[in-house]
């Protein structure tokens, strides 16, 4: 056995917070061959978690694996689908895993919420996320979602944060976004339409 399989094998078996920490890359250097099918079966069952491991150990299997796991678990309204879409997103550049986030946003539980938001955020700027973000922003009532919109629409139109005056700026801006009144939303959405290209 070569030294990066005992450390997946050590990895593989921590629990609560280390376990959490994920794998180490060192975990994966000079696998054999027999060692690499192993560690990505047992990767499979840690699914959708170890995506980004299993793109990591053979890119092309686990584009495959990650496609149709991600079908299955929309099917079935898993609630950690949007972890394998990110992960999809980024190893394989198919915005398609992007969209699905954003159409299944509403399913999750208010906790999971701004962890859905973040995954997104993750993802290549493009009109539909920014979008997203403004929807996310004119609807949500769940606080923690709607702060974190707030803060990537802000970050992803690049609005300026290079000075104190511009920090100020920013930090009035997120909060007349998560505001009450719809018509101080409004108008800030309006603030930020200049810097959206």
């Amino acid at each position: 056995m070569t030294a990066g399989f005992d450390l997946f094998m050590k990895e593989y078996h921590l629990t609560g917070s280390e376990k959490a920490d994920g794998y180490s890359m060192d975990a994966f250097a000079g696998l054999s061959e027999q060692e690499k099918n192993v560690v990505f079966e047992l990767l499979l069952k840690e699914l959708p978690w170890s995506t980004k491991w299993l793109f990591v150990l053979d890119s092309q299997k686990a584009g495959f694996v990650a496609r149709e796991t991600e079908q299955e678990l929309r099917n079935k309204d898993g609630e950690d689908v949007y972890m394998l879409q990110q992960q999809l997103v980024k190893f394989t550049g198919d915005l398609l895993y992007q969209q699905h986030m954003i159409d299944d946003y509403s399913i999750y539980r208010d906790k999971v919420r701004p962890l859905v938001i973040d995954a997104i955020d993750l993802t290549p700027n493009n009109q539909a996320k920014i979008e997203f973000f403004r929807q996310v922003i004119l609807i949500e009532v769940n606080e923690n979602a709607l702060d974190r919109a707030a803060r990537c629409l802000l970050d992803v139109v690049d609005f300026p944060q290079a000075t104190d005056d511009d920090m100020v700026a920013y930090e009035r801006l997120v909060g007349d976004l998560r505001s009450d009144n719809t018509r101080v939303k409004a108008r800030a959405l309006a603030e930020i339409e200049k810097y959206i290209g």
